[in-house]
């Protein structure tokens, strides 16, 4: 009896480097066609009841025919079979369909055939709320059907194939997170700069870039945060200088050029628990935190916001918005079209149902809902 062979230390190293970069899965699937006497291979994930391939990765199998797969063919004899089957176990296409009861169907003339693929090797590797990912090993009729010995040399990668599987998708999902993570950072409409023990620039959110750019009140020039003016910049550099030196937050003020609106800035070290918060989306330097503040920016909250958190009707919300921003009720009656009374009949009514009892309460508070951007229509509070 011939000895069976031994996957090699490379491919087995291949299998788990594929979990962190998915295209070498094409190099692990024809490392293992070539290593049981096959042609091809596909590695791919699916949920057959809802219809949906997510990926596919081919080893010399043609890319044209995974449409085609997803679009006719995703319901056949083989796949049937496999959904009851439990993950880690080698099954054989001729275990479940005789190649004879398949010739018959559109699946082996539309895929099967025009492949030149008889003869399936098929391993569940994960499987969870309909979803499956699954390994093929394919043959051609006249490479016949696999055997005993190739059972065992593929018995012995399943448990690669399977931890290689898991390991991808939870770096799937920390990938996920880090993204999540700086979209949450650039929807915020105060400006966030994070920087490093050298007081060195590790990320600047969108916020900041806009108020750093066109003659801003920021500037970011050779990877370090100043302002526009330098005495404002000196005083910035000795809050970053004691926040390095763990100081508690500091704050100031910069006026913006052109209309000299005070922005405020906050300067705070990053605590224990930020750093480890920070090193899941890659700014595992960042030591010195800055948030800079438009006290003004409550233009840009959309009214629909303030009446699903607090049940405004839309005429209250936006006299909300406009007395929060500073005016009075005369003010606020003229800009809206409304009378005095109808004002103040109005912002009884948001005191009660926001929780507040005087403008600069409500001011606060909306405030810090413009910490975030407001993205499409509604945002205005005229019309």
């Amino acid at each position: 009896m011939p000895r069976l062979k031994e996957p090699s230390d490379k491919l087995l190293d291949l299998i788990y480097d594929a979990a962190t970069e998915q295209d070498l899965w094409r190099s692990v699937l024809t490392g293992i066609a070539d290593l049981t006497g096959s042609q091809s291979g596909v590695l791919f994930g699916q949920s057959i009841g809802d219809q949906a391939l997510y990926f596919a990765h081919n080893g010399r199998c043609d890319e044209a025919y995974n449409h085609l797969y997803r679009e006719r063919h995703m319901q056949n004899p083989w796949a049937t079979a496999m959904e009851s089957q439990p993950v880690g176990r080698v099954v054989f296409s001729d275990e479940v369909a005789d190649l004879s009861s398949i010739r018959p169907t559109l699946f082996f003339d539309e895929l099967l055939a025009t492949q030149d693929v008889a003869h399936d090797a098929m391993i569940a590797l994960a499987a969870r709320d309909g979803f499956r990912a699954a390994f093929n090993i394919c043959r051609s009729e006249r490479q016949g059907p696999f055997g005993e010995d190739e059972r065992r040399l593929l018995e012995r990668l399943v448990p690669h194939l399977c931890r290689s599987i898991r390991f991808g998708f939870r770096l799937d999902g920390y990938r996920a997170l880090q993204h999540a993570a700086f979209d949450v950072l650039d929807r915020l409409s105060a400006g966030i700069i994070l920087l490093d023990r050298r007081a060195r620039i590790v990320y600047v959110n969108a916020t900041a870039r806009s108020l750093a750019s066109n003659g801003g009140a920021l500037r970011l020039h050779n990877a370090t945060a100043a302002t526009c003016s330098p005495p404002h910049s000196q005083r910035l550099a000795r809050l970053i200088s004691a926040a390095l030196q763990g100081a508690p937050m500091g704050s100031m003020s910069v006026p913006r050029p052109g209309d000299g609106h005070l922005l405020t800035i906050l300067v705070s070290s990053v605590r224990g628990q930020d750093i480890d918060r920070f090193a899941e989306i890659s700014m595992r330097d960042a030591a010195v935190m800055l948030f800079i503040v438009d006290p003004a920016n409550r233009a840009g909250i959309p009214v629909s916001w303030l009446m699903d958190a607090y049940g405004l009707t839309q005429a209250e919300a936006k006299v909300a918005l406009a007395v929060s921003s500073g005016l009075g009720v005369p003010e606020t009656a003229s800009r809206l079209g409304l009378s005095p009374n109808t004002i103040k009949t109005h912002l009884r009514s948001v005191f009660y149902k926001s929780g507040t009892s005087r403008q600069t309460d409500l001011a606060r508070l909306i405030a810090s809902i413009g910490l975030l951007k407001a993205n499409g229509p509604g945002s205005s509070t005229d019309g």
